[in-house]
């Protein structure tokens, strides 16, 4: 019992370090995707208010505006709900 503790101690606590790098390194990826999919939409509505489609761009704000919190709420409560 000796031999097989000391051989798979060591794998376990190898197999937690990588599965942690995994998990930090896709939540970072899902934080950047998520930054660069909200510059793309204000560059989107920025170019609709400098075109002349004002209420195409002001539509936009409002419903990002009012959509936005929300997602982020059950972004975090999701987090929440996979760490615990």
């Amino acid at each position: 019992m000796g031999v097989l503790k000391n051989n798979v101690v060591p794998i376990l606590i190898s197999f937690l370090i990588v599965g942690l790098v995994f998990t930090v390194l896709f939540m970072m990826k899902g934080f950047l995707l998520q930054l660069i999919g909200a510059a793309l939409i204000i560059v989107g509505v920025i170019f609709c208010i400098f075109c002349g489609l004002y209420m195409l761009g002001y539509i936009l704000l409002g419903v990002i505006g009012i959509v936005a919190p929300l997602i982020g709420v059950l972004l975090i409560i999701g987090i929440f709900i996979w760490i615990f």
